[in-house]
């Protein structure tokens, strides 16, 4: 009896380890005893996304066998949940594709990654696990495991920069006509050929035309009088002066105006010109005499030594500086803003210029008016691959980024591929969210301007790439060139480039508060608070939440900044 009774004690036993060891009520009383390290901790934002790596450790004799795990990581806050991708986990027994815990004990690092919003700035990072062992299941208590989210990354400004095709409107455009009477050596008479030649009857309409149109109004006419750089200097002083003279009694009566008079004796720098255009023989010596003297009576002495040399420049050279240059100059007035907009709108019938239109919509009262003025400029001139362009950025400006497109598409066609045209492209596809596409683009675009560069940082801030970022910003003194700096953890750079921000706006302070932080600097972080909230009060509940000031939100002085 006694025998039978061990027996069936022992029996009894044994039935009750293996109805334990097939159910996974053990695993479920033990789930405290699983460890998780988590990377990064606190969680980050990088790219888009918030990227994890888990390496969870399981202790001997916790995995059941038989049993099958389903472990999900969930990014949990008030407003959002993102559940990481589920992986299944299994005893040694069972037969699967799964990764194999021990019943010994064993590990497995577990990676993935979630879209970020800013509803999980303030959040969790937790584990479920759900556990069957044969047809029997369990959930183990849900595990927090890590705190998130480190989302500086997501300040970054979607400022890529279109480029607009600039326009050459002139409010007031200088206009001038030139001529010149030449004298024979020696002498101050003006010949009647030199009065009627091409050069003098065109600028003799032109003083005339300025006189019939209204929008031009005669400014004067200058008139220097010259002698080439030979003989005594007294002489050429003189000479000089009655040809300015002569000049300007030769043309008082067909060229009205006020005149300014001047002479210039000795007219060596006419003559350096010349001879740089001229085919002389040996004019890289004469140049050089220029050169070595600077005192005119030495200057013609050396000149004169080079006997054969210097005949050529008394046949060819120095008649042509024996004259008196003549610049008649008006003013031509643009037409008044009102004009422009009137006529721009379609509201009045005055033709504008291709550069009117363009120049009038950066004028315009409102965002419709200027769209209208370059829809209207468009149809006027429809082969202006400029004024469709900035048609594109005045939609893409108002956030019309199908017609932007469109536009775009339309500039490229006509400008045969214009790399501004390209870069604007990439920042349709940028704000459309296609960062590679954008990408390819603005790598087309190199070479348009400083904005490709800049664009490109963008888009390497966007894919987390913060060393090519930085590199792309190059010398930019901008938030997002600061911001780029931050995260690829050149702090003091960050700050550098952040004090050197024009006109900085309430990212700006809320950026040197974050930089305070990581230097644990608390005044730094209190002083450029208060400032980022008072421009700008969304920081106020960006501040309460973020993981940056993590290691002050208990503190008062924090606490009342943000309160």
């Amino acid at each position: 009896m006694k025998k039978k009774s061990i027996f069936q004690i022992a029996l009894g036993t044994a039935v009750v380890v293996a109805v334990g060891c097939s159910s996974p009520s053990k695993m479920l009383k033990e789930a405290a005893s699983v460890r998780y390290n988590v990377t990064p901790d606190p969680l980050e934002m990088k790219g888009d996304s918030v990227e994890i790596s888990v390496n969870v450790v399981y202790p001997a004799k916790f995995f059941n066998k038989n049993a099958v795990m389903e472990l999900t990581p969930v990014l949990k806050s008030d407003k959002a949940s993102e559940s990481y991708k589920t992986v299944t986990l299994q005893g040694e027994k069972v037969q699967g594709n799964g990764g194999v815990i021990s019943f010994a004990g064993g590990s497995y690092t577990y990676t993935g990654k979630v879209p970020y919003s800013d509803d999980l700035l303030q959040s969790e990072l937790m584990v479920d696990s759900k556990v069957t062992v044969k047809k029997k299941s369990v959930n183990l208590p849900s595990a927090k495991i890590a705190d998130g989210v480190l989302a500086t990354a997501s300040l970054l400004k979607n400022d890529a920069l279109p480029i607009v095709s600039e326009n050459q409107f002139k409010r007031a455009e200088v206009l001038t006509s030139e001529s010149e009477i030449v004298f024979q050596i020696n002498n101050a008479s003006v010949r009647s050929n030199e009065l009627s030649k091409q050069s003098m009857k065109d600028m003799k309409s032109f003083a005339k035309n300025t006189e019939k149109d209204t929008t031009i109004t005669l400014k004067g006419v200058e008139i220097v009088g010259y002698a080439s750089p030979d003989g005594p200097e007294d002489n050429n002083e003189n000479l000089a002066k009655n040809r300015q003279a002569a000049a300007e009694k030769a043309l008082k009566g067909s060229v009205k105006g006020t005149f300014t008079s001047n002479y210039m004796a000795e007219d060596w720098d006419g003559f350096r010109q010349l001879m740089e255009s001229s085919s002389i023989q040996d004019k890289d010596a004469i140049l050089n005499v220029l050169s070595q003297y600077s005192d005119p009576v030495v200057r013609e002495a050396e000149i004169k030594k080079m006997g054969v040399v210097y005949q050529e420049i008394a046949d060819k050279i120095l008649p042509q500086l024996r004259r008196s240059k003549i610049v008649v100059s008006a003013e031509k007035v643009g037409k008044s803003d009102e004009v422009l907009l009137q006529a721009g709108l379609g509201k009045s019938d005055v033709k504008l210029t291709e550069d009117e239109y363009l120049f009038a919509a950066t004028i315009a009262e409102n965002a419709n008016d200027a769209e209208t003025i370059l829809k209207n400029g468009a149809t006027a001139y429809s082969n202006s691959w400029k004024i469709v362009n900035n048609l594109g950025c005045q939609q893409m400006e108002e956030g019309k980024l199908d017609d932007a497109q469109a536009s775009f598409a339309r500039a490229d066609e006509l400008s045969d591929g214009d790399k501004a045209v390209k870069n604007n492209m990439g920042v349709v596809a940028v704000k459309q969210g296609d960062l590679a596409k954008g990408y390819e683009y603005f790598e087309v675009a190199q070479g348009a301007g400083s904005e490709v560069k800049y664009n490109m940082g963008t888009v390497k801030v966007k894919e987390g790439d913060y060393p090519t970022a930085v590199e792309m910003f190059g010398s930019n003194q901008t938030f997002n060139a600061a911001l780029a700096k931050l995260l690829a953890g050149d702090v003091d750079g960050a700050l550098s480039t952040a004090n050197q921000v024009e006109e900085p706006d309430a990212s700006v302070d809320y950026l040197k508060a974050i930089i305070g932080a990581r230097q644990k600097n608390f005044d730094m972080i209190i002083t450029n608070l208060k400032s980022s909230i008072e421009k700008d009060s969304a920081f106020r509940d960006r501040a309460k939440k973020d993981m940056e000031f993590r290691d002050y939100a208990d503190d008062s002085n924090f606490q009342s900044v943000v309160k």
